[in-house]
């Protein structure tokens, strides 16, 4: 992840600044991802120590501070109310045409954020278990994150004021058993374009 932030152009922040750098490295077959870490060694491990500047050299100016990220201002359009919204009927049914048609990017977005973020670190050990298998590609698997930092709530700040189905957090966190969770997961992510998917696994890398 901190190599993506290094070699990425300048976007906005938080998922998007994946979006175009990632989707073309996680759609290019065969990809030695390696070779990657191995550059990450290298400049760490020869790069030399700078020689101490004079005394009589004036100090350089210390560094601007970072400048603070700002959430993206949505339009109305991505914050209709999604009230209309079906119910979750598995294994098919109407929400998953709503999903695909009837809703913004980032409504889509924020609507995986908060369903994530409604459910036990338990459970989303098995998502990510589950989407391996989806995604059935071990060169793209094994960027993704392990440990504890991966399991956390996702920051939905970034889709701040963006409307999602409330109802559908409520049954899935309520009324939902972990194998039916793992197939809206599954239905969601697979309606997704390549450029959502990438946006999805950015987040994880």
């Amino acid at each position: 992840a901190h190599l993506l932030e290094q070699l990425s152009p300048p976007c906005v922040p938080l998922h998007s600044c994946h979006t175009s750098f990632l989707v073309q490295f996680l759609t290019m077959p065969g990809l030695d991802y390696s070779k990657w870490d191995k550059i990450v060694d290298e400049d760490s491990e020869e790069e030399a120590p700078r020689p101490a500047k004079p005394a009589a050299e004036p100090a350089a100016p210390p560094p601007a501070a970072p400048v603070a990220e700002v959430p993206q201002e949505f339009t109305e359009e991505h914050k209709r109310p999604l009230k209309d919204a079906p119910e979750l009927e598995l294994p098919d049914g109407a929400w998953t045409k709503y999903y695909a048609d009837s809703m913004t990017a980032p409504q889509r977005m924020q609507t995986m954020v908060q369903l994530w973020n409604s459910a036990e670190q338990e459970e989303r050990v098995e998502f990510l278990r589950h989407l391996i298998d989806i995604l059935g590609n071990p060169t793209i698997s094994n960027r993704i994150k392990g440990g504890q930092e991966i399991l956390k709530d996702l920051d939905a700040s970034f889709y701040e004021g963006v409307t999602y189905p409330e109802s559908w957090v409520t049954q899935f966190k309520d009324a939902m058993k972990l194998d039916d969770k793992k197939l809206v997961f599954e239905k969601l992510f697979k309606s997704l374009d390549n450029q959502e998917r990438g946006l999805v696994l950015g987040t994880l890398m």
